[in-house]
């Protein structure tokens, strides 16, 4: 900053000798347009370093929403791929389980008919018991008499 100031004064002098102008006036109009041009100059170093700053903060939160969304992307694929394994193996067990519950219906089901099977056998032989002991039982009856 010292080194403009500076520069400015030593230009003005040197064009202010070269012309040969001594007037006062000019001298500190040329004064206050060296202090505005230092003070805009002063001004826009500061916005420049703002601005600087603002780029700096809007560049690291890009950085992390960048950084956050990859890695979001690639939990999400790890879900998916995992997700998908279990939806894979739910698949090959829910075949297992319909082969099972298929198989244990066949068997509940030749269980069932060799029961019928078993239970018409068997009313069959009390009956046939039943006839073979009635007449036994009509001749205890009729010798008590």
């Amino acid at each position: 900053m010292k080194k403009i100031s500076t520069l400015l004064s030593v230009a003005l002098l040197t064009s202010l000798s070269m012309s040969s102008c001594t007037d006062t006036k000019q001298i500190t109009d040329l004064q206050d347009q060296a202090r505005r041009l230092e003070a805009q100059v002063q001004k826009e170093r500061q916005e420049n370093a703002e601005l600087s700053s603002y780029r700096f903060s809007m560049e690291s939160q890009f950085k992390r929403k960048n950084e956050d969304y990859v890695k979001c992307q690639e939990e999400g694929k790890e879900n998916f791929e995992s997700l998908s394994k279990k939806y894979g193996e739910l698949g090959s067990d829910y075949e297992k389980l319909q082969a099972a519950y298929k198989s244990l219906n066949e068997a509940n089901d030749a269980n069932r008919e060799m029961s019928a099977r078993v239970i018409v056998d068997l009313e069959e032989r009390i009956k046939q018991i039943r006839i073979a002991n009635a007449p036994s039982t009509a001749r205890k009856r009729s010798r008590r008499r």
